[in-house]
Formats: C-alpha cells, structure tokens, sequence
C-alpha cells in the first residue's frame, strides 16, 4: 500500500488508480476524465466540454488551456462530439434503485457520455417471482437490446448475474464496483478494497482500537471481498484473533440485526467496520438502541461516503470510492468498445480514500470503564 493511501495521513487522498491485470497503458492508469480536465482549471465541466467542442462563448484563451489539460491528462479527444451531435443510449444495470451510491456513479457516467453525444437510462434488474427468492428481469433487458442500446454498463454483481450475461451476448458490457471475479471476462472498474478496508483499520488501530469487528460478508461476492480484506488488514497489524465478522448484507435492517448481535456477546467489540453506509446505518440504530454512545463507547465506519454518512445525524466515517473515475472511466471504456476496441479485458481498481467524520472520532474507553450492556428479553 501506498504510504499516501493510509489512515493516518489527511483525508484528501491523491486521486490515483492502480491496475491489477494486462492492459498496460490502454488498461486506464493515469487516463484522465472530463472532470478531471476541469477541475484542474477550477472550472465546471460543463465548461470544460463546451470548450473542447469549440464553442464561441469560451474565451479562445481558456479553449486553448482545456485543449492543452485534456492532452496533458490523457483525455480520449477522438471520442469527442460536437454539440447537438447524439449517437446513442447507454443502459446502466443495477440492483436497486435505492442505493444513493448509485446516483453519484450515474452522474460521472452522464457528464463522460455527454462529451460523446451519447445519453444515459439507469434499469433496475431485479425482479421477484414466486419460484426463486430473486431473478433477473432479462425480458427488459432483451426489449433494451432490441431498441437498440449501444451498450451496457453493470452496477456491482447483479443478481442471477450470469442469466443477465446469456441475455447480453457479445454486445458490450463494462463492469463498476463489481468483483474480482469478473476481471478478465469483460472490462471492469473496480473499487480497490484492499486499500480501502486497509486504510480503514489503520484509521481505528491509530486511535487505539484493537477489538474490531465488521459487519458484512454475505449477499454478494463483493461483500465478502470486503470481510476478506478486513481481515487482512487485521492481520497486518497482529490483531487476527480480535478480527470478528458478523454476517450481514447491504441493507439497514441485517445491519441493525448484526449491531444487536455484536453489542449483546460476552466480548463487544470497540470499533465496527461496515460493507456499506446503509448497513452502518443499521449498526447506530442497534448502538443507540443499546444506550452505547458513539463514538464514546463504540466508533462505527461506514463505506462508500453517501449521503446517508454526511448527514448530521449520522456525521459517520466512511471510505470515499472516487465515485466520479469510477463512473467516468467506465463510460469511456464502454465508448472504447462500442467504437470496436478489440483488445483484451482490462480490470481496474481505483485507490478510495478515507473520510473522517464524529463517529470514529474517539478511541476506546480505559479497560476499567464497564461497558454498558443491554439484556434481550
């Protein structure tokens, strides 16, 4: 890991993304994004695309420093359109539409597709029938395919993934915050949770935490990445055997579940790590339940910096996915494809940084202090 990717270093952490199979340069490290064009110049993107388009409104000066900035930061200036120039839709699978992680990765892959004509529709895949717990909705994906949709853009591992797959065929697919496991089968652009659950851990064990437990591992291949990655990191620091994971998916009820569980054993831990902000939702609601305070009694981090944990309420601690690349990179490999770029799948992880907020602002109470404990009837 990166010395500048770690817990005890400032929250802004350096925007960087590492590769992690072939694909060389073409694979996406060091590309830039139409934000990252414009933020390097302080201004919108908005502005930035207009200027690269051309547009008579922007001062010739200020054209020139974006044409300059886009060459500089690797931006894809061949897949560029002009204004009013529109080439197609883009179809973005998820699960759900509730998750508000997902709003941010749909916004950096709309403002990426404008600057190639191209718009958006965002369709959530699941669907509920009575002879399986969960499957894929393949006839509104079928009726996507038939309209004609460029391409397609996967949100984390969708359920009944691979009757989506069979649907799909060989039009173009890139993945977003899926798993390891699909490296290598089409592009993906993944969080690098390595880093992320590293950083994390290094954050609590820096303020004194040492009994930490994570709540997730279930629900998905990326839930269990993340447990795995946890633990890792526990191990790193010598503390394996304090290295406790409740089971729990993504949603606020297990969260509060697993919270209730954790905060009712015979050895409650001092910090609880979570696979994403909605199930760090869970654990307050079982922590305050309790009459634990937070984070006096017990810090709690989230994952994926939504709005949920920069609310006032839950002012939590959370890791930060660089939303924005993800999405930007995604769409622009997707473009790549649908252009006819042939070359082998290229998988990467994008390094997230860390948010600190009131929730993880304190270590563990002295030994001596009794920790509260709340009987279940």
């Amino acid at each position: 890991m990166s010395e500048n990717a770690r817990g005890t270093q400032p929250e802004d952490t350096v925007d960087l993304s590492s590769t992690s199979s072939s694909g060389g340069d073409a694979s996406g490290s060091g590309r830039g994004t139409l934000r990252d064009v414009a933020d390097s110049l302080g201004i919108s993107s908005a502005v930035a695309l207009r200027a690269l388009r051309g547009m008579e409104d922007i001062r010739p000066q200020l054209r020139s420093r974006v044409h300059e900035e886009a060459e500089r930061l690797r931006f894809p200036l061949e897949e560029l359109s002009q204004a009013g120039d529109h080439r197609g839709v883009v179809a973005v699978l998820v699960n759900t539409m509730r998750n508000t992680w997902i709003s941010d990765l749909v916004r950096a892959i709309r403002i990426e597709l404008a600057a190639t004509g191209r718009s958006a529709v965002v369709v959530p895949t699941r669907r509920r029938i009575p002879e399986y717990p969960v499957a894929a909705d393949t006839e509104a994906i079928e009726s996507l395919m038939h309209l004609g949709v460029d391409g397609f853009l996967m949100v984390s591992d969708l359920h009944d993934v691979e009757s989506v797959l069979d649907v799909l065929g060989d039009r173009p697919l890139v993945g977003i915050g899926c798993s390891q496991d699909f490296a290598g089968r089409f592009d993906t652009v993944r969080i690098d949770d390595v880093v992320g659950q590293g950083i994390l851990v290094d954050h609590l064990v820096s303020l004194g935490h040492e009994d930490i437990a994570h709540v997730g591992g279930v629900g998905s291949t990326v839930a269990r990445e993340r447990a795995d990655a946890f633990r890792a990191a526990m191990d790193r620091h010598g503390l394996g055997e304090h290295a406790r994971v409740e089971p729990g998916d993504f949603t606020e009820q297990v969260g509060q579940t697993a919270g209730s569980m954790l905060l009712r054993g015979s050895q409650v831990p001092t910090a609880v790590t979570c696979a994403n902000d909605v199930t760090a939702v869970g654990v307050l609601s079982a922590a305050r339940e309790a009459g634990y305070d937070v984070p006096g009694q017990l810090a709690v981090a989230g994952y994926g910096n939504t709005s949920l944990a920069s609310s006032g309420i839950a002012e939590m601690t959370s890791i930060d996915p660089n939303s924005d690349r993800l999405g930007a990179l995604a769409a622009q490999f997707l473009v790549e494809r649908v252009s006819g770029h042939d070359a082998a799948p290229r998988d990467v992880a994008v390094a997230p940084s860390l948010v600190r907020r009131r929730s993880t602002s304190a270590g563990p109470r002295p030994a001596s202090v009794k920790r509260k404990r709340v009987s279940i009837d």
